[in-house]
Parts: structure tokens; sequence; C-alpha cells
């Protein structure tokens, strides 16, 4: 079973504990929808190299790769009726750091009206980012 860190909102706030959406997560991660994005989230050079910098700041322990570093964060959205991502829920990669980073990167580039394809009713969907750079 993966492991789902505590809700974020998109304010920063922690949700509660015994929010029961959040703890269904963990068993439902893989069976959610991939999330559509309406414009292609941004990983640019300067945003990998954010990354870099806050996962060694942060002495992380990430995969690597014939010579490449290999971050990657899978996360759960939950996203409004108007397309707006409302929580992000990563899934736990051992570097805390990296994670709060997505959030803000997401936080600034889908948290709006229109920012992600809803699919019917469904409210969750999921998603990853991945970061690479040299050892």
């Amino acid at each position: 079973m993966i492991n789902i860190l505590a809700a974020v909102a998109l304010s920063g706030a922690f949700a509660s504990a015994d929010d029961i959406e959040i703890k269904s997560l963990s068993a439902d991660f893989y069976n959610l929808e991939l999330a559509q994005f309406e414009k292609k989230l941004p990983v640019l050079e300067r945003h990998e190299r954010q990354a870099e910098r806050i996962a060694k700041k942060a002495a992380c322990k990430l995969p690597t790769d014939i010579g490449w570093v290999h971050a990657r964060v899978d996360f759960a959205l939950q996203v409004s009726p108007e397309g707006r991502v409302t929580r992000v829920v990563p899934v736990e990669t051992g570097c805390r750091p990296l994670e709060t980073y997505v959030i803000k990167h997401l936080t600034k580039y889908a948290g709006h009206d229109g920012a992600v394809k809803r699919n019917g009713d469904k409210k969750w969907y999921r998603q990853a980012l991945t970061f690479r750079w040299p050892e």
C-alpha cells in the first residue's frame, strides 16, 4: 500500500486527519483517473534546478540511474466543478521539501478555474511530476 501524506489545501492549511476521503485515497490511488490539464504543466530547466537545490539541501535520498537523479512525485488532486485544483495530496517520497515544492508548483499553475478537465462528477484525480538532474 502506498503512503499518502496529510492533505494540503492550496491555502497551505493541513486537512484534518479524520478526513474519510483522504484516508480512502491510499487504497484507491492508482484507480483514480489521470488528471488532464488544459495547458501542459511547465517543468522547465529552472524548475528542475529548483527541485535539485531543495532535494540537496534536505539531503533527500532519491533514485539514480546512469549518473542522473530521478525525482518523481505522484499526487492526488481534488478538482472543483469549475476545474480548479483545490487540494493536493502527495504520495510520500521520503523528501517532504520536494513534495511541498510540487504543491506550490501546482498552486501556481493549476490553482485557477479551468485548469483541469473534469470528467462528470468525479472530483479526485491523480498525476505526477518528474524532475531530473545530474548526480
